[in-house]
């Protein structure tokens, strides 16, 4: 994303003087004695203080197949992900930071809050996901451990280079399938993580 100034300025001027009248494209005269002029003004490139940068985020991210566990235990099923920054970072000062969030499309504050992925024939048949600022997760906790408090969603990680990478995994717990007729879950399941970048600090 580029922060690009782009400024016009378009001002109505009407004036008139005894002592001189300027006469152009517009004519005045004793019957049509008032005109306006247009004013306009341009800036272009890069102004004092704008900040350039790009994020890349994946297209897709892929669970694979699915199994139903066999046993009443957690199997979780484990898919890595990278973000990164390309190769330009510009005009952040000491003190700024590109902040990126994510959330599911279909969160909202005062709803629901978790990721999930719903059948596309049947979406009322959803499973969760939580999503990890790390890979491999080790003793990490999830992102959306906690509640959403924002409409840009949770804090996944802050970036200040180019050419930055953040390795992020994905988990789902298997075990949601556990006891289910899986004749009946069959089908394509999908969702929408939904980044949002801003740049903080002063």
């Amino acid at each position: 994303m580029k922060a690009k100034a782009l400024v016009t300025v378009a001002l109505a001027a009407a004036m008139v003087s005894a002592s001189a009248l300027s006469v152009s494209a517009g004519t005045l005269s004793n019957e049509n004695p008032w005109g306006e002029t247009e004013v306009i003004a341009r800036i272009d490139g890069n102004s004092s203080g704008e900040v350039t940068y790009t994020i890349i985020i994946p297209d897709v991210i892929d669970f694979g197949t699915l199994e139903q566990p066999q046993i009443n235990e957690d199997q979780y099923k484990d898919v890595g992900f990278t973000v990164k920054t390309g190769n330009t970072v510009e005009g952040l000062t000491p003190s700024q930071y590109i902040m990126l969030y994510v959330r599911d499309k279909t969160a909202s504050v005062n709803g629901s809050n978790d990721f999930v992925i719903a059948n596309k024939v049947d979406p009322t048949k959803t499973f969760k996901y939580d999503v990890y600022d790390t890979n491999p997760i080790g003793s990490a906790l999830n992102i959306n451990s906690n509640a959403m408090t924002s409409t840009r969603g949770y804090e996944f990680t802050s970036f200040t280079l180019a050419n930055e990478e953040v390795q992020g995994t994905l988990r789902l717990n298997e075990h949601q399938l556990y006891g289910k007729d899986i004749s009946e879950l069959v089908g394509e399941y999908s969702g929408y993580m939904i980044f949002f970048s801003q740049i903080e600090g002063a």
